[in-house]
């Protein structure tokens, strides 16, 4: 057994066994991903939790605030029996701090339940509640002040004749909060409740110095993102962390819930690697394959062509030297009688004949030329092309092509002038096209030829002809470049044209596109390469 052949089984052996390792591999990553999928989704429903069991404090609270603003005691205005029905109720709910009535119109405070004289002073949680509007109950931040506090606030409007124009407020112990947290919490956990700014209400941990406190700027920086998802960050303590945090409709406070990095951080590196690993296995392996097939079949179909291009040309070569021999035996016969004819005659009648004969002879030499250069299929020769320079040459060629009835525009842009190309079969394309915008617009129009960078490919230049016209049809659009393919009258085209357009530009490394509406013109889109001006020739001086 020769080394090649035990090359291709070692490979196909491990092209075998891949797919299996590739898929354990796998199954792996995908059990660590749901892992850490898991650890996620209990930490978001443990703040959502916890925001539930909050928001259900809360509305007991607000409940009881809002009977106490149905009062007829302040209807009446009876402040001082009104005073003294509120802090009976205060005194039935521990929780309960103080509870103030307030004139929204006069802004003034009536009364407060924990002091005996009113200074009619606004307290400052009112203040910015009043500021911000009195239309609605509203659970406010976190409030330092007084006695019992940090503590939270509850506002309820008063309303008369359709507006606000008091307004109880109810600052609360946040006791409550916390057992909350804490019941919902995982044991060990580092987990938060804070207000709208990013205030502790609750904490798991160090609760009493950090009440009333900002937390972290990741808390912030959470809070201010979005109303809820996973965001990396470090607790005061130091801990690296992922924290899940849910913000709550009715209060705009929100939970989070922190899960050491650890715990997300190892199964999605571990996820990662396993995944890294094997698809970078298998793209190596898959490669090392696909590199040797290809270079097999590669070799097979160098071989195969190289036989059939020398059979093609051996007898094109054929051809065309037969071909070429005869057509020079009689255009030499030809040419030099008619030398001789021209020698010996003096009749200027015969001159003009003899002399169109000559010519003709020599175009049927350059015939000939052509037809061996064809037979060889020789390529264009390709080098830069300044577009702006094309064009200038060619607008008095192309305003005599399309006739006075037609307004030529030409705009080059200055990052769209060079590209790569063959600047005679170039002039010819756009020529094609100018006399194809002339027939489509046979009462007159506009025609106009603008260079840009392509938007998609910046190494291309993108080429575009628009005319006016009569636009073309779906079924004629679809082989319009076809060759021999036209729609003109007999003796009016040869359907070579645009077949032209779309060789030039292809052996240029291009392409072409077409679009076409009926009674909306045409655009065709010459896609180039673009060449750098530094690396393009400077032209001669005129």
């Amino acid at each position: 057994m020769n080394n090649a052949r035990r090359r291709t089984i070692a490979i196909y052996g491990v092209a075998l066994v891949l797919p299996l390792l590739l898929f354990v591999a796998l199954q792996a990553a995908f059990s660590m991903q749901t892992l850490r999928s898991q650890i996620e989704a209990d930490a978001l429903e443990r703040a959502r939790a916890v925001n539930a069991a909050v928001d259900a404090e809360l509305r007991a609270e607000l409940s009881a605030l809002e009977v106490l603003s149905t009062s007829e005691l302040i209807a009446a205005r009876d402040w001082p029996r009104a005073r003294a029905r509120v802090a009976d109720v205060q005194r039935a709910r521990p929780a309960w701090r103080d509870v103030t009535l307030t004139d929204v119109a006069a802004r003034r405070e009536i009364w407060a339940t924990t002091s005996a004289s009113d200074s009619g002073a606004i307290r400052p949680w009112v203040a910015a509640y009043l500021g911000e509007g009195a239309a609605t109950a509203r659970f406010g931040g976190v409030v330092r002040a007084g006695d019992g506090c940090p503590c939270v606030t509850v506002h309820v409007p008063v309303i008369e004749a359709g507006a606000p124009r008091y307004l109880l407020s109810l600052r609360l112990a946040p006791a409550a909060f916390q057992d909350i947290l804490l019941s919902h919490a995982p044991a060990g956990s580092t987990s938060a409740l804070v207000d709208r700014d990013g205030i502790f209400i609750g904490r798991t941990l160090d609760y009493a110095a950090k009440l009333g406190t900002p937390a972290t700027r990741y808390v912030r920086g959470a809070i201010a993102r979005g109303e809820g998802g996973l965001y990396e960050g470090v607790t005061y303590e130091g801990l690296k962390n992922y924290t899940a945090f849910e913000t709550s409709r009715l209060t705009g406070w929100s939970t989070h819930v922190a899960v050491k990095a650890d715990l997300l951080s190892g199964p999605r590196l571990g996820s990662i690697l396993l995944t890294g690993l094997a698809g970078l296995t298998a793209l190596l392996m898959a490669f090392v394959i696909a590199a040797y097939a290809y270079r097999q079949s590669r070799l097979r179909r160098d071989e195969e062509a190289r036989i059939a291009q020398s059979e093609k040309l051996a007898a094109l070569g054929r051809l065309a030297a037969g071909v070429a021999h005869d057509f020079n035996n009689l255009l030499m016969v030809i040419d030099s009688n008619l030398r001789k004819i021209a020698t010996r005659s003096d009749d200027p009648a015969l001159r003009r004949p003899i002399d169109n004969a000559l010519l003709a002879s020599e175009r049927g030499a350059v015939l000939i030329r052509e037809l061996m250069a064809f037979t060889r299929s020789q390529p264009l020769d390709l080098s830069p092309v300044d577009l702006a320079v094309l064009v200038e040459t060619l607008g008095g060629v192309l305003g005599q092509s399309v006739g006075e009835a037609v307004t030529v525009t030409i705009d080059i842009a200055p990052d769209a002038r060079w590209v790569t190309s063959n600047g005679s079969q170039l002039e010819m394309a756009l020529l094609n096209l100018a006399v194809n915008a002339r027939d489509a617009m046979p009462a007159g129009g506009r025609l106009t030829i603008r260079s840009r960078r392509s938007r998609e490919a910046r190494a291309f230049v993108e080429l575009e002809v628009t005319d006016t016209g009569e636009g073309m049809p779906r079924e004629v659009l679809d082989r319009a470049m076809e060759p021999f393919f036209t729609t003109k009258p007999p003796g009016k085209g040869t359907g070579l044209g645009l077949a032209q357009v779309f060789g030039t530009v292809s052996q240029s490394g291009g392409s072409v596109e077409m679009r076409s509406t009926p009674g909306a013109g045409t655009t065709i889109l010459l896609r180039l390469q673009a060449t750098a001006p530094e690396t393009a020739p400077t032209a001669p001086d005129a």
